[in-house]
């Protein structure tokens, strides 16, 4: 039987910011502690502790274990700033990554190689042995294999991506924004404030592999594209959502990248047409324009097609100008959406909901782009929350999907349906008709912040016509029972406490008080 040898001198970077802060706390710590501070879980702080009980030992510490307190380390205080600053040396300590960390290292590497690489000159960079990498390469390749790369793994010959240009653009993006299978342990981070943040920054010296990714994520200019988004929209005269801003910024920038690399994406003809007569098109010339210009690179017409596909399939919170004019018919195929949800709600005036209208433009015309140009888009940006009970709404949903269907040649997935879901839900809370004719209002506090409570229930609620505030001495068996609705800024007596016409809440009408009472209300 054989054992795979343990390097009791080498810390994960995890176990060496846990580390870090039980010897900054210099009291004992419990493991839910630490995990809260680093954004772990128990279970992960408890198996890195493992690692840092043998490193300490091999180092003449103790992990010291105090039940009902934490865990603490015997290393005396003015050791510490010493220990850390070996630690930062390469020849005092070796920091490993995470096999999350290195799976996507890994990937990141392997994707953007224009060669072979050889299995041996992986080994070294990834600091791992053979039988390790080999687990992560199959890892690696079953979630490329999924978007149709191809892992070429050929003796003689070495390993490398065989894939469209497109496909692989999109899985470096996946990496980055963490949604890979591998993705437990975040490697990188985007935002509006500070663009595309590689996580391991400060350890990238201590192995190769992540060396490698911190290089690599330091050309790819997520925070100028953002500006360069933001340009996009006042050409195409709409807003896209914030969320969709960040994954844009993050496409062009690694189109960007790649262009200066030599590597150019693919359109057909058809496709490369339809898109120089759409609204995006101008757009997209402008932003390719500066990109090629901040990296005095030459684009291709093909280039510039991705930047049009992507502006046109970006989620959006105002309908981009000429929207329903460019799509072949789009505004008749809403019409008869509008129509068909208006039949099905039985509800007339639903016909005339412009922010339903507006809802449905502004997600369905992206996800037909989205499925007809095969573009990845971050689903934890795109899942809408679900409704309680939405069988009606699922219904119609799906009515909606098969038009869009006959419309477009699209079949819109789940994830696109369940945001029709949603806005349908919208739509209909704020065109039913509501059987509140008596809705009572107790507040004890005093006739002033009773009536600022009733102002705020008519902003949020403005259908809640008629509000009657009520004494808490006043309230009886028969107004409660001739009362569709009761909100109440304090407990009700015990006779009236189980009442499921009642809902309490704060006399400032809090977020959470608003959430109750559309659920009850819908």
């Amino acid at each position: 039987m054989y054992f795979e040898k343990v390097n009791v001198v080498a810390l994960t970077i995890r176990q060496r910011e846990i580390l870090r802060m039980m010897c900054e706390a210099n009291q004992p710590t419990s493991a839910s502690e630490i995990a809260a501070s680093l954004n772990l879980t128990v279970r992960q702080v408890n198996y890195s502790l493992l690692g840092i009980r043998a490193w300490l030992k091999s180092n003449k510490y103790e992990l010291i274990v105090t039940p009902g307190a934490g865990v603490s380390v015997s290393i005396p205080r003015d050791e510490v700033r010493g220990l850390f600053q070996d630690m930062s040396q390469r020849t005092a300590l070796q920091v490993i990554l995470s096999v999350s960390q290195r799976q996507q290292c890994l990937a990141l590497f392997l994707l953007t190689q224009s060669e072979p690489v050889i299995v041996s000159q992986l080994e070294q960079i990834a600091q791992v042995s053979r039988m390790t990498l080999i687990k992560d390469l199959d890892k690696i390749e079953g979630w490329l294999m999924g978007r149709g790369i191809v892992l070429v793994r050929k003796p003689h010959f070495g390993i490398q991506v065989s894939g469209a240009e497109r496909s692989c653009q999109q899985a470096l993006a996946e990496v980055l924004w963490n949604e890979t299978p591998f993705s437990g342990d975040k490697v990188a981070e985007v935002s509006h404030g500070e663009g595309l943040v590689f996580l391991l920054h400060q350890h990238a010296g201590l192995n190769p592999l992540s060396d490698y990714a911190d290089k690599l994520l330091g050309r790819i200019k997520v925070l100028r594209a953002i500006g360069l988004v933001a340009k996009a929209e006042d050409q195409l005269g709409g807003r896209f959502t914030d969320n969709a801003v960040l994954h844009l910024a993050l496409m062009f920038a690694i189109l960007s990248y790649r262009v200066q690399t030599q590597h150019h994406q693919q359109v057909d003809e058809t496709s490369l047409g339809q898109l120089q007569g759409s609204p995006a098109w101008e757009a997209a010339v402008s932003v390719a324009s500066r990109l090629s210009k901040d990296a005095n690179a030459t684009w291709k017409e093909a280039d510039t097609a991705s930047i049009a596909m992507e502006l046109l399939s970006a989620p959006r919170n105002d309908i981009l100008a000429s929207e329903l004019n460019s799509e072949n018919g789009f505004s008749v195929l809403v019409d008869q959406l509008m129509d068909h949800i208006s039949q099905a709600f039985e509800i007339v005036k639903i016909k005339q909901d412009r922010t339903l209208r507006n809802g449905l433009v502004n997600n369905i015309a992206p996800a037909c782009y989205r499925q007809r140009f095969q573009l990845w888009f971050p689903e934890a940006l795109n899942a809408a929350s679900l409704p309680e009970q939405p069988e009606k709404e699922q219904s119609i949903a799906q009515d909606v999907a098969r038009m869009v269907n006959l419309h477009s040649g699209v079949q819109l997935p789940q994830i696109e349906v369940n945001n029709i879901v949603a806005l349908l839900r919208a739509a209909y809370i704020r065109n039913r008709t509501y059987p509140f004719e008596r809705v009572i209002v107790v507040c004890p506090s005093g006739m002033a912040t009773a009536q600022l409570l009733v102002a705020r229930i008519k902003v949020r609620f403005p259908y809640l016509n008629t509000l009657e505030v009520i004494s808490l001495r006043d309230l009886t068996p028969a107004l409660v029972s001739a009362a569709d609705l009761i909100l109440t800024t304090v407990p009700l007596p015990r006779q009236f406490a189980n009442s499921p016409k009642a809902i309490q809440v704060h006399p400032l009408l809090m977020p959470e008080d608003i959430e109750a009472i559309t659920q009850f209300l819908s």
